[in-house]
């Protein structure tokens, strides 16, 4: 496992960029951290670094979004689905919206926040974790 220093915005948006360019599509990407750690930013900047053409926004209350990307350089991959288990009970709520229906697909990314609500997960062989820790001073270490 590699950390990487975040000191400000610019350097989660290359981190981001970085990320993005080791996917291949049918990864599921958990994202742990504790309330304000930039989770959601994260995806925001890896969701534009894989081309997304909407805005993206927390999935919090809905659990999870599709999103459809440009192909291009990242032309494997079509969507990115992006789910958010902060407020689920059990896993099941996941389940029942159709997370697996959508979750690692060839021409899909899973990005889902807060995955340590989800063990499940962390068993399939393309799930990769990444956790981002907020330092004294605003900024973080992204472990990936």
């Amino acid at each position: 496992m590699k950390t990487t220093a975040i000191e400000n915005l610019e350097a989660m948006r290359a981190f981001a960029k970085d990320f993005a360019r080791s996917l291949k599509g049918g990864e599921i990407i958990g994202l742990v951290g504790d309330l304000g750690a930039g989770k959601t930013t994260l995806v925001q900047m890896l969701a534009a670094a894989l081309g997304a053409k909407t805005k993206v926004h927390s999935p919090t209350f809905v659990l999870m979004r599709s999103i459809p990307v440009k192909g291009g350089k990242m032309g494997e991959i079509r969507s990115i689905l992006h789910a958010d288990a902060y407020r689920i009970e059990s896993e099941k709520e996941m389940i029942d919206a159709g997370f697996w229906e959508l979750a690692g697909k060839h021409d899909t990314v899973a990005l889902i926040e807060w995955a340590d609500r989800m063990p499940s997960i962390h068993r399939l062989p393309n799930y990769r974790e990444l956790t981002i820790r907020l330092i004294k001073g605003g900024s973080r270490e992204i472990d990936a």
